[in-house]
């Protein structure tokens, strides 16, 4: 059984490595909105050892929960370059869900230069939003005006339950989801140069977006895109045990799915 352990190259980011064999990939995982780098964690459990895992960590949550949850992608990039050089020089690859594949699409464009990247995969994120999520969820602008029924859909947190937490718990779930879908409302798909690696698009049978729409996410790459449906809603990547364990070993290089 392989042993994990963590380090720290920035508050910023996890670096989750396996004590029984150096690494032969790395994967950078980037949560979705209100999420926290412990949503990978479970993933530790089935990944081969040889892949390590850089888990995204924004502020406002688990070991960062003291500090205001509002960020920005500039300070995140930051971040990243600066802790680039205690990361292996190994091949890459990027994997956000939700308003995580908006943020690893920028992770991908850092990368790119100095690194072999080798796949970019999002999941359950349309690159051509008609409406932002923000408006949806916060439909006048302000943390304390929150449709629950939208919040649900993307949450997974029904209203009933919502409304059974203790205050101490929805205050600081609502700061983190108010600051990180205000944040996606704001920040573009990167445009310019397209990637050169593959782009694979994920989502949900019955998530609140289409296959077609996904097919999009093409123009982010001069190389192939595929769009794979999984059975599940918004939130299938995070199903126990989770629907993409086999194909996300293949994805990251079939000669290490051995």
């Amino acid at each position: 059984m392989s042993r994990w352990s963590m380090k720290k190259p920035s508050p910023w980011l996890h670096h989750v490595v396996s004590g029984t064999q150096p690494a032969e990939a790395c994967l950078v995982c980037v949560p979705p909105a209100g999420g926290a780098a412990g949503v990978y964690w479970t993933w530790t459990q089935w990944l081969p050892p040889y892949v390590d895992l850089v888990f995204v960590q924004p502020p406002g949550r688990e070991d960062r929960y003291a500090e205001p949850p509002e960020w920005t992608l500039d300070e995140l990039r930051d971040e990243f370059t600066r802790a680039l050089g205690d990361l292996p020089d190994v091949p890459f690859y990027v994997l956000g869900h939700s308003m995580g594949s908006l943020v690893g699409t920028h992770i991908a464009t850092w990368l790119a230069p100095s690194r072999d990247l080798r796949r970019l995969i999002v999941s359950s994120y349309r690159p051509d939003p008609s409406e932002s999520r923000f408006s949806r969820v916060f439909p006048g602008g302000t943390i304390d005006q929150i449709d629950l029924a939208q919040f649900a859909e993307l949450s997974g947190i029904g209203s009933e339950e919502w409304r059974r937490l203790p205050a101490e718990f929805q205050e600081p779930l609502t700061r983190r989801w108010y600051a990180d879908l205000a944040l996606s409302a704001d920040l573009p798909v990167p445009s310019g140069t397209p990637l050169g690696c593959p782009v694979t698009a994920w989502l949900g049978d019955k998530d609140f977006m289409t296959e077609s729409e996904m097919t999009a996410w093409s123009a982010l790459t001069s190389g192939t895109c595929e769009v794979q449906v999984w059975p599940g809603g918004h939130d299938y990547l995070f199903a126990r045990p989770s629907p993409v364990r086999k194909r996300l070993a293949e994805l990251i290089d079939p000669g290490l799915s051995r």
